[in-house]
């Protein structure tokens, strides 16, 4: 994994890829930022590889490019100086760059100083951008891309730089078919700072989470009354469902009663908080409403409790919710707060979407000395528990520490059953042998995985099973080695089930790494829901984890009923020539 493929290798000098270790991710809901933020970085820790030369002083030098998934990007990377700097054209990813996200950002660099024209890029066209100064400072006017720009959430700011601040009137579009709408904007003094009434949108903004705040503000602080509205994806009007006021003084310290959205609302969390702020603190009785997808009812008292008076800390019986609160997972906490701390027994309890009352699926004991140690016996919730995927750990904390045996347990009709667990040492390090279920796990896409852990690390041989929706049965569909030495490096020749895989949708993918990565022949092999065994239908070389040669590939959309792949080659990891496009499902009846 270490060089570029020795047949696109023009330069003497040691060309290596520049990354983080990959790691697996979940697919995370991220309807906030924090979640938004970790998921791109994890899928850039996994598919993102910088390939360029290194000086002698460790700094890049010559031509760098990027690849995603071990395909190169097209066009993306530039020239750095024999000192390092970024010279003439480059093309570059945004900060958050992902999947979802896929912008570029084309121009010129002259002594590692951006100058010029520079332009955003997306789905193909330009979508903004603007000019710098020979300083490298933004001037004139300039089409920004927010920071959490990606399909879901088209949003941009137009408006004028000087001196590389923003001044005037900057508006705030967004696009959620085919046209931006303006939907806020305010205006910035010379030396941008936000003055006078501002219509802003949510750091969440989009498709599915379109929620406005509108106020005033002086000498860049919020004072007086702010609304909070919100639309559905598909309507046209905002209309308020919160708000409330900050102190007129500057310091921006919410005051009085408000009503403020929780984050990570949206069509499927709607959650509102009312209470009341003194300087700046909630104080008082706090409740928390919920308000049902597809439904006209009023919201419905979800949660909530007391922040005391001094210190504006939580206090007495509380209910809170569950962070990944949603339509398809409404779970609460229930308990009791000391002095701003969880204390003695807290019960986990769960409602399926269309029913009223919540039953107990879990909960344990923290501990009265105040800081929220977990003791005795738990059963606490998967981070994705929902209606499809009921997932369960049950086991024993000491110290606020896992230890000994925890189980997993899974509930697939009325009740729990277990379907794997193994041992924490006193460090909560795992230990042994583990049965573990896939970061998907649900009703349609049930997967383990069997292996040893040492100090925490996978070692050796671990299988990879599958199950039937309404079967009982694991059986292996897969599986490979770890290295010994507690790396979790993948060594040897390995079965792996796609990222996707569920009843109807059955890949894996076979072949073999060396270091970690992908060398050789690869093949993918795809069997229908009522088959017992895989047929190949596609696959092709490595080059030390870049694609070369000939590929047959499938369609993002591959399913029983569009059973489309794609034949073509692949030349250091760049799509070249003709690909045909090849159903099979027309060639195996002769069409």
């Amino acid at each position: 994994m270490g060089n570029i493929c020795s047949s696109c290798q023009n330069n003497k000098k040691k060309i290596r890829p520049h990354q983080q270790e990959p790691q697996s991710f979940k697919k995370l809901k991220y309807n906030t930022i924090q979640k938004y933020e970790t998921f791109t970085q994890l899928q850039q820790n996994q598919y993102l590889k910088w390939l360029g030369v290194y000086g002698q002083n460790n700094q890049k030098i010559g031509n760098w490019t990027a690849a995603w998934n071990g395909v190169i990007l097209e066009n993306v990377g530039g020239q750095y100086t024999e000192d390092g700097k970024k010279k003439g054209l480059w093309k570059e990813l945004i900060q958050m760059y992902g999947k979802n996200a896929q912008v570029y950002i084309i121009g010129e660099y002259c002594n590692n100083i951006k100058i010029g024209k520079w332009m955003y890029t997306y789905d193909q066209n330009q979508i903004g951008g603007g000019s710098y100064n020979k300083q490298g400072a933004k001037n004139g006017k300039w089409i920004d891309l927010s920071d959490y720009f990606s399909d879901d959430s088209q949003i941009t700011y137009i408006g004028d730089y000087k001196n590389g601040k923003k001044v005037g009137r900057w508006d705030i579009l967004f696009r959620g078919s085919d046209q931006f709408e303006k939907i806020g904007g305010g205006s910035y003094n010379e030396d941008e700072i936000k003055s006078g009434r501002w219509v802003e949108e949510s750091k969440e903004f989009q498709q599915e989470s379109q929620i406005i705040y509108i106020g005033e503000y002086k000498n860049g602080k919020k004072i007086g009354r702010w609304n909070v509205l919100y639309r559905k994806q598909y309507e046209n009007e905002f209309k308020q469902i919160g708000g409330g006021s900050y102190d007129e003084e500057g310091a921006e310290a919410k005051i009085g009663c408000w009503m403020e959205v929780i984050d990570g609302f949206d069509k499927y969390s709607q959650f509102i908080q009312q209470g009341e702020y003194k300087n700046g603190k909630k104080v008082g009785s706090w409740d928390i409403w919920y308000k049902k997808p597809y439904s006209y009812d009023k919201n419905e008292w979800i949660g909530g409790g007391s922040y005391n008076e001094s210190e504006g800390i939580k206090f007495g019986n509380w209910v809170e919710v569950f962070q990944g609160f949603n339509f398809y997972s409404q779970i609460t906490y229930n308990g009791e707060y000391t002095n701003g701390k969880k204390v003695g027994r807290w019960n986990v309890l769960y409602r399926k979407q269309y029913e009223n009352e919540f039953n107990q699926i879990g909960g344990g004991s923290y501990n009265n000395i105040g800081g929220e140690n977990k003791f005795g016996n738990w059963v606490e919730v998967s981070d994705g528990y929902n209606f499809d995927s009921q997932i369960t750990y049950s086991g024993e904390y000491i110290n606020n520490k896992k230890v000994g045996r925890w189980d997993i347990l899974f509930r697939r009709s009325n009740q729990f059953e277990k379907i794997g667990g193994g041992s924490y040492n006193e460090d909560e390090i795992k230990s042994g042998r583990w049965v573990e279920e896939n970061e998907g796990f649900k009703q349609e896409s049930q997967i383990i995985y069997i292996g040893e852990y040492k100090n925490g690390k996978k070692i050796g041989r671990w299988n990879v099973l599958y199950r039937k929706q309404y079967e009982n049965e694991f059986k292996q569909i897969g599986g490979g080695s770890y290295d010994e030495e507690g790396a979790e490096t993948k060594i040897g020749c390995w079965t792996e089930q796609n990222e996707n895989f569920k009843w109807d949708y059955q890949v894996i993918h076979t072949g073999e790494y060396q270091n970690g990565g992908k060398v050789g022949k690869w093949d993918f092999l795809y069997r229908k829901q009522q088959e017992n065994e895989f047929k190949q239908i596609g696959g092709g070389s490595y080059d030390e984890e870049i694609k070369q040669g000939q590929w047959i590939e499938l369609s993002e959309e591959f399913s029983p009923s569009s059973c489309i792949i794609y034949r073509g080659e692949y030349k250091c990891g760049i799509k070249v020539g003709t690909w045909a496009e090849i159903d099979i499902q027309k060639y195996e009846m002769g069409g």
